[in-house]
């Protein structure tokens, strides 16, 4: 499969350098707006063809499909552009920071009506652990799922001019597990309750942001979710995800560089968890992307669908105005139409 990147700063190469380890697939060419930082490190990597312009590389009739590694704030304008020139898509979430979420609708038009896929980078969905934990849920080990607990902290502050770019916590990095609890329940978010401020960062609230969140949701089956994040943990990327059911827990606890765990009269000791989502996550990053590739190889199902990304940014505009609020907040889960 003939494809071409678009974005290559921090994140965006690091996606390239998973994705070159693909067998199936043939990078044609990257586009970056800032290219000339990263020009010398792609020729590295073996590829030649660069553009500061994302349009010259959609003019490429040999590249089938496309990586979208931008910040969300240009994810519109790209994907659409992409679909209009016919090319299938990987797109890292959310798709916009609409709250009226016409954007975003108005991009899935685009995807449909120029007949390509759009996947969603929902990563931790095909991560290991998680998808042990999700696989097992389908199959009754713990009778009927009730609960589900969500564990996200990360392990330092952004700048504030990258968090306006991407969406803030809510947008940004619960999005992830707004997904996660969907995926888990195999059910929508009815309704969300949020409390939230800044203990680390008081300056956020310049930015309408927090660094600190608990939410409650609750589900269309009837279940319920609990969400905890914060912007900060000083022992490394925290990452864990539990199913209570009725007959029995599911748990996925972190993952770290060692599971040698050391004990004497005095103390014990373990291993922290891994530094950063770029390690904890490689696997996933891979993961997803062959998922992909496959689907467009084989006319195979996506890992995560535009449709996806949509019911969890609803869920993330409800949360927003809870904390704005104070009080829960309901959430559509009718369908959209595209």
């Amino acid at each position: 499969m003939n494809c071409g990147v678009i974005g290559a700063g921090r994140v965006g190469m690091m996606h390239i350098r998973n994705i070159i380890t693909i067998p199936e697939v043939n990078i044609l060419g990257v586009a970056e707006l800032f290219i000339d930082h990263v020009k010398d490190e792609l020729h590295e990597l073996g590829i030649t063809n660069t553009y500061k312009d994302y349009h010259e590389l959609l003019e490429d009739k040999d590249i089938e499909a496309v990586f979208v590694f931008t910040s969300t704030d240009s994810h519109e304008e790209i994907v659409t552009a992409a679909a209009k020139a016919g090319k299938h898509i990987f797109c890292e979430k959310p798709l916009s920071m609409d709250v009226n979420e016409e954007a975003s609708l108005n991009l899935l038009r685009a995807v449909k009506e120029n007949g390509v896929k759009l996947q969603i980078g929902f990563n931790r969905r095909i991560d290991r652990q998680f998808r042990d934990v999700f696989e097992k849920v389908r199959a009754g080990k713990i009778g009927d799922p009730q609960i589900v607990k969500i564990t996200s902290r990360d392990p330092d502050l952004l700048p504030h001019d990258l968090i306006k770019r991407i969406g803030g916590l809510l947008f940004d990095f619960t999005m992830h597990d707004f997904d996660m609890a969907r995926y888990m329940m195999d059910s929508n978010v009815t309704e969300v309750y949020a409390k939230g401020g800044t203990l680390i960062d008081p300056t956020l609230q310049e930015i309408n942001d927090v660094d600190t969140i608990a939410i409650v949701l609750q589900f269309e089956n009837g279940t319920f979710g609990l969400i905890d994040n914060s912007r900060r943990a000083v022992y490394g990327y925290d990452q864990r995800v539990e199913v209570f059911g009725s007959e029995g827990m599911l748990k996925a606890e972190n993952v770290n560089n060692s599971t040698v765990e050391y004990y004497s009269k005095e103390d014990t000791s373990l291993k922290k968890p891994l530094p950063i989502f770029t390690e904890r996550y490689r696997e996933a990053y891979i993961a997803e992307m062959r998922f992909f590739i496959d689907a467009l190889l084989n006319d195979g199902p996506l890992l995560a669908t535009g449709e996806d990304v949509i019911m969890a940014q609803r869920v993330a505009v409800a949360a927003q105005k809870s904390l704005e609020t104070g009080l829960p907040v309901k959430v559509d889960t009718t369908l959209p139409k595209i």
